[in-house]
């Protein structure tokens, strides 16, 4: 669990290499103006230092402010479009429930499937953090790689996420745009002094567009540098890790050698120079290898299987590329709980992968055609939250069929279904129903969000569990969508020193959320107290235990940097199992606090295969 939030502390406060290469770039390219400025006039070389600083400067922060925001910005930038998630063609269907079942198997929010229309096969990951991430694979990658295959490069992505990587990608998109800048204007100058039909007055402007395009392959020779710093070492660990995620070494290796064999992985995108360190394999030939050759990559995910892989299949569209999931496989029995979820975070865990497919093949028809629809995800989450007393469920439907009638008959339809399921498996459901609703517009959302508090506050309370799809929801659609109209996401910068209060009445709250006495949850609180070196105390009184209390101290818990909340995190595992057994409400309010913190919160793994399906599934 460590390395999840050291990988997204260090990316989050420094890249170093990064830093001092773009300084290099920088200078070099300043100093080569101010050259050029002082042989035109030489009292003006503080003006060539501004030039010079201005060209690299202002191109940096415009870049970094234009993609800092979401996945979505880098995929847009390479002119790829989005996976309709309802989509029922077989090739991307097939992709689509390959990322939704890794994203639900590791506890991050389902990603936007973009596409690359390419023929080869390549992929990225793109954002700034997993709640807004992007994946981009090309149609070459969706048509040609089996499904095994495309779980491996997949899997590679999602390392590439967990560790941090993405946002270290930005930061060196931004710096390799700047110092590459300069050339781009000389060759803006150059194309416009071209096209003017006054010649003898564009002929200096012409020296100074060469001048500038020269100046700019020193921008250029950084750039490639940092490309290859920062990205060969960062692909061998996400192959190793998309190995260790779905123990298929034959995957990512089938996918590689189709690429050498036969598909390639070049970009037709005319940005992707900028981008090549992000790609799964290089996009884009330079000097500077931003991956390593891909027969040194087969020959270590061979070396990690311990022997020779078996040779990849025909590159051509297998039987499992379908609109419907693959065929259901029986689960063997899988040890584990919910401190195993923890210590998974920040991978894919293999177990978590069958525990997720499983569900999955039990889930109806019915909920997996409404999911991806933006009518039938609000009908989903309303229906999870719908009373089972039919009174109550009747008032809440009377309030539905007068505000949003259209899925009157869907939460109908779907009620049912939906509490015959357990706590574990309803969530998934709005986990995936959360990826659908983020696409509406405000108006709509806010709509819908006003309907649910409405339809929650019938029976003039709030569950545990309503309380936590709430949670969700806020983490899930509503900050993407605050981020997506230009809000500025708070600084994860807090210490734990800094929110000892709320941090302690957490740990106090969720010990007595699972002990049967004040006397055991005392103990299992100060437990957790201990972790965190902090003083003993007494439980939270009465009126500071209410879900309302938690969320403020949840607002303000949230504030805690990558390494502290991972931290709390241990804390909070050891109070809830102090007395060895983990409940519905612990698994949720931790389900909960995962989601405010932003940490990627795996499912809870079944004991053993006569509880699996209590476990999964509690009524």
């Amino acid at each position: 669990m460590a390395s999840f939030f050291e990988h997204q502390d260090r990316a989050q406060s420094r890249t170093v290499w990064l830093v001092a290469l773009f300084l290099f770039g920088m200078s070099g390219v300043i100093g080569a103006v101010t050259m050029v400025t002082v042989g035109v006039h030489p009292p003006a070389w503080p003006l060539g230092i501004l030039i010079g600083g201005c060209m690299v400067g202002i191109p940096f922060l415009y870049k970094l402010l234009t993609l800092s925001g979401s996945g979505q910005s880098v995929a847009e930038s390479l002119g790829c479009t989005r996976i309709d998630p309802g989509s029922q063609d077989p090739a991307e269907r097939k992709v689509l429930n390959v990322v939704e079942e890794m994203a639900i198997a590791s506890g991050m929010p389902v990603p936007p499937v973009f596409v690359m229309e390419d023929s080869s096969i390549n992929a990225f990951a793109a954002g700034g953090t997993p709640q807004n991430a992007a994946l981009g694979v090309s149609r070459g990658a969706i048509e040609s790689l089996t499904r095994d295959e495309l779980q491996g490069v997949m899997a590679h992505e999602f390392s590439h996420i967990f560790h941090g990587d993405m946002r270290i990608n930005i930061r060196a998109v931004a710096a390799i745009f700047g110092v590459m800048a300069v050339g781009l204007i000389g060759q803006i100058m150059l194309r416009a002094a071209a096209g003017s039909r006054r010649k003898k007055d564009t002929a200096g402007i012409v020296v100074i567009a060469i001048a500038l395009i020269v100046i700019g392959g020193i921008g250029t020779f950084f750039a490639r540098l940092m490309q290859a710093a920062i990205s060969r070492q960062r692909e061998f660990l996400a192959d190793a890790s998309a190995v260790q995620y779905t123990r298929n070494p034959a995957g990512i290796a089938g996918a590689l050698r189709k690429i050498a064999q036969q598909y390639g992985s070049a970009v037709s995108s005319p940005h992707a120079s900028q981008f090549n360190h992000m790609f799964f394999a290089s996009g884009f030939q330079a000097f500077f290898a931003s991956h390593p050759p891909i027969d040194v990559r087969i020959a270590r995910i061979e070396a990690i299987a311990g022997g020779v892989l078996p040779p990849a299949p025909a590159a051509t569209p297998t039987p499992d590329a379908q609109p419907s999931r693959v065929a259901s496989r029986p689960m063997r029995p899988i040890p584990g709980s919910l401190a195993a979820s923890i210590a998974a975070i920040g991978c894919v865990p293999a177990e978590g992968l069958r525990v997720v497919h499983s569900a999955i093949d039990e889930t109806s028809p019915a909920i997996e055609n409404a999911v991806h629809d933006r009518m039938g995800a609000r009908a989903i989450v309303l229906a999870v939250c719908m009373h089972s007393d039919v009174d109550l469920s009747e008032r809440q439907l009377a309030l539905i069929r007068s505000r949003l009638p259209d899925v009157l008959a869907t939460v109908r339809r779907l009620m049912p279904i939906l509490h015959s399921y357990g706590t574990q498996h309803r969530m998934m459901v709005v986990d995936v129903a959360c990826a659908t609703l983020v696409r509406l517009d405000r108006a709509e959302y806010g709509s819908f969000r006003s309907l649910l508090a409405d339809v929650v506050r019938v029976d003039g309370t709030t569950t545990l569990f309503e309380w936590v799809v709430l949670q969700v929801l806020r983490m899930r659609v509503e900050l993407p969508m605050s981020l997506r109209t230009g809000e500025v996401a708070r600084k994860n910068d807090a210490s734990l020193r800094a929110l000892a209060v709320p941090a302690a009445r957490l740990l106090g709250v969720l010990a007595l959320q699972g002990h049967p006495d004040e006397r055991a949850a005392t103990a299992a609180f100060h437990a957790g107290l201990d972790t965190l070196d902090f003083p003993h105390e007494e439980l939270p009184a009465k009126e500071r235990r209410t879900l309302d209390v938690v969320a403020q101290d949840l607002d303000v818990i949230s504030m805690l940097r990558p390494m502290a909340a991972g931290q709390f995190i241990d804390a909070a595992l050891v109070c809830v199992s102090h007395d060895l057994d983990t409940t519905d409400r612990e698994y949720l309010l931790l389900r909960a606090l995962s989601e405010r913190l932003g940490i990627p919160l795996p499912p809870m793994l079944p004991n053993d295969p006569t509880t699996s399906r209590a476990t999964l599934n509690p009524q």
